[in-house]
């Protein structure tokens, strides 16, 4: 099975590998590290299972290229692209925030969720709330990464 992790915080990337490759080791694990190059990945080669952050830059940000714009809601826009190509991978969204700017009002990660769950039911798994310094992430992943690792391996 492979799983595409789509995000752009090193620390938090590292963290996600770790704990799916020694949780998930079948898993062959690929990374893509902005909004263009996550697509670009999923469109022309897509993966059994999608973790996807839901802030990052537009590019890939290297020595002299800041990344472009940062796209507060790039992973719901990857989120609607692959529902508008009728690509059916469970995409599980981590993030560091549980608040988010929405046309200058606040809205939480339950909203996301709910928005989510609403307008995209064959593709949103859940939405986890990221800590790197609570184990709760790793939980909850666990327990939405396992049923769909299952279901992979009975098709």
């Amino acid at each position: 099975m492979r799983i595409y992790i789509v995000d752009d915080e090193d620390g938090k990337i590292q963290n996600i590998h770790e704990f799916v490759r020694t949780h998930f080791s079948t898993c062959k694990i690929e990374m893509f590290r902005s909004f263009q190059k996550g697509l670009r990945a999923l469109l022309t080669d897509p993966p059994d299972a999608l973790l996807l952050d839901m802030t990052m830059p537009t590019y890939e940000v290297g020595p002299r290229e800041p990344g472009g714009r940062e796209r507060r809601y790039a992973g719901r826009e990857i989120i609607r692209q692959l529902n508008r190509k009728k690509m059916k991978i469970p995409v599980i969204v981590l993030t560091q925030y549980e608040q988010f700017e929405d046309g200058g009002k606040d809205v939480d990660l339950q909203t996301i969720k709910l928005e989510l769950v609403e307008n995209y039911p064959d593709i949103f798994v859940d939405a986890i709330y990221y800590n790197a310094s609570d184990s709760r992430w790793m939980n909850e992943l666990e327990n939405l990464l396992a049923p769909i690792l299952q279901e992979h391996d009975h098709e």
